[in-house]
């Protein structure tokens, strides 16, 4: 399949995006949404390119199961404000498709470390000014340093996500592009690499999530057994060794056994939601409602990617995430020793997008969705070009 470049988008105006997305997140989102805004023509200029793209089937695919939930009198609004939504996430992908021609892999992989590294160390020049002065909600918002969760979640670094979870979601992104690339080029490591392991690891122990520690800690000893198996079983002994000492001091241990009773009630009441409507779901944002109507809370999401799906779009819509999980997870296995580019770079970003996604929905934030689609895009591309080149 030939592969066509618009010429309507150029470089500098997603560069400009990208940084926006980083620094001031709302200004960064609408001017992605501004750029995107006519990308659901080229569905008609190139009809035949749907059945190669997974990502944008399943897109597809939940905009029908939402139209068929329009027709339902319970989840008529809630069904017209998702399918809106789906047709935003529809042009921002394709919009992400085409940056991929115009953004190079290694562009993206700088971008994707130097955006973990702001947001530690954005995280805590914020936390240090609003300890001396009280910044105006209408510069925390833009800057992205105004908490959308729990009061109880303050002290926790979030930098310019606006949440401590979705900003350990990028911060393990970018440790991941770090890893590796040094598992790639092991004799490349140099003092400076390891200097932002160690600032992207301190953000994701500041951001004090339980899963981005443990996530980090697999990724870390991971990598280190990849380089030097024999060092990395005296490393894993020294950490097993002192693991229940260590436990004391890690971020919120006091409350790891009420955090794991408050999620495994989230997603019963969740899958309750489900119930409701088995098959199409609730939509998206008649989840919220529903939850709310069910328990007497308001949970705005079900902490869950997977069980979020289905109680947003039912069994056919997991169905469709299920296909697209393993559909692109057969490919990376089908062409892992591809050199266009270097498939662990996908392989471990979109493990720990799915990792990070079974005790939290970090989709539900703008900037993390954009960053995935991102990743997932130039994947999009790369699948592409191999075909491309096979192809007779």
């Amino acid at each position: 399949m030939r592969i066509t470049m618009t010429k309507s988008l150029t470089s500098r105006q997603f560069s400009i995006g990208l940084t926006l997305l980083a620094i001031l997140p709302p200004i960064g989102i609408a001017w992605f949404i501004y750029l995107s805004r006519w990308q659901w023509l080229t569905l008609f200029r190139q009809p035949r390119a749907i059945r190669h793209d997974h990502v944008l089937l399943f897109i597809l695919w939940l905009i029908g199961i939402t139209s068929v939930n329009l027709l339902r009198a319970p989840w008529r609004q809630p069904a017209a404000l998702s399918g809106l939504l789906l047709i935003v996430l529809l042009n921002l992908w394709l919009l992400c498709r085409q940056s991929a021609q115009l953004l190079s892999w290694p562009q993206i992989c700088h971008y994707l470390v130097c955006f973990g590294g702001y947001l530690t160390v954005s995280g805590n020049i914020f936390h240090w000014l609003n300890h001396w002065q009280l910044l105006p909600l209408w510069l925390k918002f833009l800057t992205g340093d105004l908490l959308w969760g729990y009061r109880a979640n303050a002290d926790r670094l979030f930098g310019s996500a606006d949440n401590p979870n979705d900003a350990c979601c990028l911060l393990l992104i970018a440790l991941a592009v770090v890893l590796v690339q040094m598992s790639l080029r092991p004799s490349s490591s140099t003092w400076r690499s390891r200097g932002v392991i160690a600032l992207l690891m301190l953000g994701i122990y500041q951001t004090q999530s339980r899963t981005g520690l443990l996530l980090m800690l697999l990724m870390v000893l991971g990598t280190s057994f990849y380089l030097n198996w024999r060092r990395s079983l005296w490393l894993t002994g020294l950490i097993g060794s002192i693991s229940w000492f260590v436990l004391a001091w890690l971020p919120r241990s006091y409350s790891w056994a009420t955090g794991w009773t408050s999620r495994l009630t989230i997603w019963h009441d969740s899958l309750q939601v489900f119930a409701k409507a088995p098959w199409l779901g609730v939509s998206y944002f008649g989840f919220a409602p529903q939850y709310l109507n069910l328990t007497g809370h308001y949970v705005p999401h079900a902490h869950d990617i997977f069980i979020m799906v289905l109680a947003s779009f039912g069994l056919l819509g997991g169905l469709g995430l299920i296909s697209l999980i393993v559909a692109n997870g057969w490919r990376l296995t089908r062409h892992w020793k591809s050199t266009l580019p270097d498939r662990r770079y996908f392989a471990l970003i979109l493990a720990v997008v799915l990792a990070y996604g079974v005790s939290d929905f970090v989709l539900s934030s703008p900037q993390v969705l954009m960053i995935v689609l991102l990743v997932m895009a130039h994947y999009w591309y790369v699948q592409q070009a191999i075909a491309v080149n096979v192809d007779p």
